[in-house]
């Protein structure tokens, strides 16, 4: 009574439904996890969405936590209150960083944080963040990161409770006055790095805190800060003196005049950026000869050069960087730049239509300027043409930037000169021919871009100069239309392609394509890209191929004869492959091959078209990530997961109807993360276990999302209405399982009792019944028709007696006849493995009679009276003559008393005794032998 009290009290609480908690933390101790916030970036990590309460959410993570990211819930982070002590569990915490925008922020919020060495508070509301904010506590703070934030509630001391404080950074703190930041700074003496950015603060005014207001006529003290970074909007009015505090500025931004600077009072400004609408030469040198400006970021809608420039270069000789951006596009001589600044490293020229010829003019005018020059952007602007020797005299040249400049052809030899070259940018232009030569002179080029450009003819060996090349991003190749099939071949192109090669993006655009490595083997790993309509690959075996560690796939499929490429990639780490839903992409089980991968992406592809997907992802235990987008399959089971024990993050988009078996889950031990989106779910209690797991999982986070709903659903059996699929297990799911369960428990229950108390009252008689119902069963069987026996005689005997069979039974027996009879002997006869007992009732039961020899050694033998048990059994069932016995020594009956059945056999039985007089053995041999053989003679008539 007591159990089933207990068994029904078990029921009660499994009965309870249960409401649908999302996990909203999830913990992270790897790096490289892409499709994830950047948070995900640092080790030991938590990331928490959709927070309503801090103190609930946060339960149950690790104490030992390094960093934590908090994102609040958006439709209600206003009712939202951080209160005192929230992170005081997590007194490891060295990075902090918060989403949203608090009701209120209690004193000791942050208390007990005491490692915590990074902070990032960022509101994601309209306008700035109201919720005042206090620091005490925090003595190992040294990065702080503030964004809409409204710094005006804050008090005058805010900043002074950080005593280690080095880098503060304020964004869009809803500023009235720069002072409501002077004034909190007053104090901060550790401070290394400041940064402001707000473009709504465009009035400047004279610090009016006390601290400033000094009755002598001493100077105020400057900021001991080693850079300032300062952003502000169009700035309309500034008190005289109003930045005279930071002595020195690293970068400034704003939106005003030049002469302005005059009175904000700053003594250097190492960057400069501001834009005006008429930019003029000779105030821009002066003001960076007044300030010591070494680069300049300038807007402007027109340029005025002086007439005198060279009076106006001494004052611009200061400037190593200069980046020139035109709101209209306008007719630009280059050369004038390096009439007023002449020790430019790096120059942006941008918006402007520059002319060929005037490099050339720059190289003869000014060879010294342009010596030092070691990276130029002209990227956006609008050259048409590179003629031959362009460059020549851009002899330390690194980079050079022609992104989007409507270039349409490249003489032979344009690039001669430029011996340092190391990035070369022409993506986006309107290239269509490259020539043997056209790269003449690159021989440092280690990063060459074109993409983007309509390419229809690459001449042999045009890249053969690159010898140093590292990364070649080529396409798209627009071959003309009456060729069926772009065909490349590297080898071709590069005559010898670079050993050093890495990164490779090969592009056909919507057109077919054919690609030919070579023979060739790299000295690095090789991160290959292939987009195309349809792609096939020639030289399967190519060395190249096993050098590939990351490859990208944009096509219907990429071929190696009939199988897929990533067959031929046994060293890739990386895949993805990105398609149409093609019926012709190969068999895709190549991929359980590739045992380094770490991170797999497959997205339009009919998944369940491949007739190995079982097996598709088995021995990739080092995988990490895995992305099935958009992919069509209808099951979700462990056969596919079976050795992803690695795997900490997976994604899976679909748009179809899907089914996840509760074993999907089973093998990923690593998992920290499970993203489904756009599934749809069948109304059916098998994916009902979807919701337990989600909420009693404590180290994955699930994402299950629609876009087009705002909660998960399933499709009815009708196919057209939906239902909240969390509704629908508790209504029709949760309570059936957990009764089936009680159900099964107590059927099993009695079941036990049942067969426990029938066992202890009539164990006795259970084995007899058993073995009487086979043998019944078993002449019911062959009831009309003649039994067919394997054996004449089961011979049931003492193996201390074998030898008295060997020599004396055997020959009279097995070699007399005709008819000969079979025997079955235990030590020859019996099957090898097979469970004693079954030997013995199956060797029974396929002889016609059983012959047992009685001795004192069988008296003894447990065995030997379980073989006359079953004998026995057996002439109860059959009614037949079918149990003989011969004595073998004469047995005394005190003895046989003990053996009650073997008795009671002696009396209602006729039985043999073994003869001591020799003589009689003749007549014993010949009375037994002629009533086993005449039954085998009627047999067989």
């Amino acid at each position: 009574m007591v159990l089933l009290f207990m068994l029904f009290v078990l029921f009660l609480k499994t009965s309870c439904i249960y409401s649908w908690l999302p996990r909203k933390c999830v913990m992270y101790i790897v790096e490289d996890l892409a499709f994830l916030a950047s948070c995900s970036e640092k080790t030991n990590t938590a990331i928490c969405d959709h927070i309503t309460d801090i103190n609930e959410d946060l339960h149950g993570l690790p104490t030992n936590l390094q960093s934590l990211c908090i994102q609040l819930d958006s439709d209600i982070h206003y009712a939202v209150i951080l209160a005192p002590g929230s992170f005081s569990n997590f007194s490891s915490l060295e990075y902090l960083k918060i989403t949203g925008c608090f009701s209120k922020i209690s004193p000791d919020a942050f208390a007990g944080l005491l490692n915590l060495t990074s902070l990032r508070l960022e509101s994601n509301t309209k306008g700035c963040c109201e919720a005042s904010v206090e620091f005490s506590g925090l003595t190992s703070l040294k990065n702080l990161y503030l964004s809409q934030y409204s710094l005006i509630l804050m008090a005058q001391n805010v900043f002074d409770s950080i005593p280690q404080l080095e880098i503060l950074s304020i964004s869009n703190a809803c500023l009235k006055d720069l002072s409501e930041v002077l004034c909190r700074l007053k104090n901060v003496k550790s401070l290394k790095l400041f940064y402001l950015s707000d473009t709504d603060l465009n009035v400047l005014q004279f610090p009016n805190c006390s601290f400033f207001n000094t009755s002598d006529s001493q100077t105020p003290t400057v900021y001991n800060i080693e850079k300032i970074d300062l952003y502000l909007g169009s700035v309309k009015h500034i008190d005289e003196g109003a930045l005279k505090v930071f002595g020195n500025l690293w970068d400034l931004g704003f939106g005003g005049f030049l002469r302005d600077l005059s009175l904000m009072g700053v003594n250097h400004i190492y960057s400069l950026t501001f834009s005006v609408d008429v930019l003029n030469i000779d105030e821009l040198c002066y003001a960076a000869k007044l300030y010591s400006i070494k680069f300049i970021f300038v807007s402007y809608t027109t340029i005025n050069f002086p007439a005198t420039p060279t009076n106006i270069s001494k004052d611009c000789k200061e400037v190593v960087g200069i980046h020139l951006y035109q709101y209209v596009y306008n007719a630009f001589k280059i050369d004038s730049i390096f009439h007023i600044f002449s020790n430019l490293s790096k120059l942006t020229v941008h918006s402007y239509v520059l002319r060929s010829n005037d490099f050339k003019s720059v190289c003869l005018s000014f060879p010294q300027s342009v010596k030092q020059l070691s990276i130029m952007s002209l990227m956006s602007n609008v050259i048409g043409k590179i003629i031959s020797h362009q460059f020549f005299c851009f002899k330390n040249l690194e980079s050079l930037d022609l992104y989007s400049t409507n270039i349409s052809s490249i003489e032979d030899f344009s690039f001669t000169g430029l011996d340092k070259l190391k990035d070369l940018n022409l993506c986006r232009n309107k290239l269509s021919r490259i020539y043997q030569d056209t790269f003449s002179g690159l021989y440092e080029l280690m990063f060459l871009d074109l993409q983007e450009n309509p390419l229809i003819q690459i001449e042999s060996n045009s890249f053969g100069h690159l010898t140093n090349l590292h990364t070649l991003l080529l396409g798209d190749l627009h071959y003309p239309p009456n060729i069926s099939q772009i065909k490349l071949r590297l080898s071709d192109i590069f005559g010898r392609i670079p050993y050093n090669l890495s990164n490779v993006f090969i592009s056909s655009g919507m057109r077919p394509m054919q690609l030919m490595f070579g023979d060739v083997t790299l000295n690095r790993s090789l991160h290959l890209q292939i987009k195309g309509q349809y792609v096939t690959v020639e030289d399967c075996d190519s060395p190249l191929l096993t050098s590939v560690v990351t490859l990208q796939i944009n096509a219907e499929y990429v071929l190696c004869g009939k199988d897929f490429i990533g067959k031929y990639v046994k060293s890739v780490v990386k895949l993805e492959f990105i398609s149409v839903f093609s019926d012709n992409i190969g068999d895709l089980s190549v991929i359980n091959e590739l045992v380094h991968l770490t991170k797999l992406k497959l997205e339009n592809i009919d998944l369940s078209k491949q007739p190995n997907v079982q097996i598709m992802f088995h021995n990739l235990t080092k995988l990490l990530t895995l992305m099935l987008t958009n992919c069509r399959i209808f099951f979700l089971d462990g056969s596919l997961t079976k050795d992803l024990k690695a795997l900490t993050g997976l994604v899976f988009t679909t748009q179809s109807y899907v089914n996840i078996l509760q074993n999907f889950v089973e093998h990923l031990t690593s998992l920290k993360e499970l993203r489904i989106y756009g599934i749809h779910l069948h109304c059916s209690c098998d994916d009902a276990w979807l919701v337990s797991w989600v909420k009693d999982n404590k180290q994955v986070q699930v994402i299950m999302f629609n876009p087009t709903m705002k909660e998960l659903q399933c499709v009815t059996e009708n196919g057209i209405d939906f239902v909240n699929f969390v509704h629908f297990v508790q209504d029709n799911c949760s309570f059936h399982i957990e009764f089936v369960l009680f159900a099964s428990t107590s059927a099993f229950l009695y079941l036990f009792i049942f067969v426990a108390l029938s066992y202890r009252l009539a164990g006795q008689y259970i084995k007899p019944l058993y073995h009487i119902s086979r043998g019944w069963f078993r002449e019911a069987v062959h009831k009309d028709g003649k039994q067919q026996y394997r054996y004449d005689v089961f011979v049931s005997y003492s193996s201390k007696d074998e030898c008295w069979v060997m020599e004396e039974l055997l020959p009279n027996l097995e070699q007399r006849g005709p008819p000969f009879l079979r025997l079955c002997l235990h030590s020859r006869d019996f099957q090898l493995g097979q469970d004693i007992v079954e030997n013995i009732t199956d060797s029974i039961y396929a002889s016609r009679r059983t012959l047992c020899l009685v001795s004192r050694n069988y008296i003894h033998s447990s065995w030997c009276s379980l073989e006359m048990q079953l004998g026995t059994y057996r002439l109860q069932v059959e009614q037949r003559d079918i149990l003989i016995l011969v004595f073998l020594e004469n047995i005394p009956s005190r003895l046989l008393s003990c053996h009650h059945r073997l008795a009671r056999l002696v009396k209602t039985r006729t039985y043999l005794d073994w003869p001591l007089d020799p003589e009689m053995h003749k007549a014993f041999w010949e009375r037994l032998w002629n009533k086993l053989s005449t039954d085998k003679y009627n047999s067989s008539l």
